[in-house]
């Protein structure tokens, strides 16, 4: 009967540890310009670090002027997880959103936004960024989603079977584990 528990618990244990990693997706880990940033110049590109790599191809990435207005870009390159997007027009100065949708390693969509401020004549073409930790928030969805504003609205919607689901299973294998040993011991007593 101790087996029997035990080894129910140490799977219920297992599913609880993997459970989490399974769901797991890419996090934008830095950026340049910064989130909250303020440049004196218009960059000469957007950089994106990312906790894993990332396919070009499938990016999108707008920046969006106080106006309204889009940022003319480039074509997204990838290296590894770090994804830089060319610069080649800007809209005027003021706070800059930043919205950006990649796809993960597990083949979900990320997306996100942050914002920093232009505090520069638009026809400017020199580069002088500085890099801060970003805050951006991010959600994860296979298809559409919004965007929360801060790092706790956090949110994951994949394919993949949910968490609670794995922890339901585990407390019934736990459950049909402890009334079948109670059962056992019941009938040698």
């Amino acid at each position: 009967m101790i087996r029997l528990v035990c080894s129910a618990l140490l799977a219920a244990l297992a599913v609880l540890v993997i459970a989490p990693v399974a769901s797991a997706h890419t996090e934008l880990t830095a950026s340049d310009p910064a989130s909250g940033a303020t440049l004196t110049a218009v960059p000469a590109r957007l950089t994106l670090t990312f906790t894993e790599p990332i396919p070009a191809d499938s990016a999108v990435v707008t920046i969006t002027g106080p106006d309204g207005v889009a940022w003319r870009t480039g074509t997204p390159t990838a290296t590894d997880a770090t994804l830089t997007v060319p610069v080649t027009g800007v809209a005027g100065s003021g706070e800059q959103k930043v919205t950006w949708k990649v796809q993960a390693l597990d083949g979900d969509f990320v997306d996100g936004t942050f914002a920093f401020t232009l505090d520069a004549p638009a026809a400017s073409t020199t580069s002088a960024t500085t890099t801060v930790a970003p805050t951006p928030t991010t959600t994860t969805t296979a298809i559409a989603g919004s965007v929360g504003n801060t790092p706790s609205d956090v949110r994951y919607e994949d394919d993949g079977v949910p968490a609670w689901v794995w922890i339901v299973a585990a407390a019934v294998v736990l459950g049909v584990g402890l009334a079948i040993g109670l059962r056992r011991g019941s009938r040698r007593g």
